[in-house]
């Protein structure tokens, strides 16, 4: 009997704890949420987007090392499209 094995992984799938990436955190409303996260989904392997205060709209967006210059040129045509306020927020997750 075959066991599963997972694929290797790749560029598209990068294996990078969150501790190496890049946070930026942002105030949006929460009508731009699902379209940030739909957009940003587009660019799989190069960020992952969350939400860590619902009600406040404050998301993350961690950025995996060697693409910092891309999603940033991403985040500043975004942010002419909705409004995304830039935020200082302490990581209480422990991540």
């Amino acid at each position: 009997m075959m066991r599963f094995q997972p694929p290797p992984p790749s560029l598209f799938s990068p294996e990078v704890p969150l501790s190496d990436a890049v946070c930026r955190y942002f105030r949006v409303k929460h009508r731009d949420m699902v379209y940030l996260k739909f957009i940003l989904e587009a660019y799989e392997g190069m960020n992952t987007m969350s939400t860590v205060d619902n009600v406040a709209g404050i998301i993350r967006i961690a950025i995996m090392p060697g693409f910092v210059e891309e999603m940033d040129e991403l985040l500043a045509e975004l942010g002419a499209r909705v409004t995304m306020e830039p935020v200082a927020w302490e990581d209480q997750s422990g991540e």
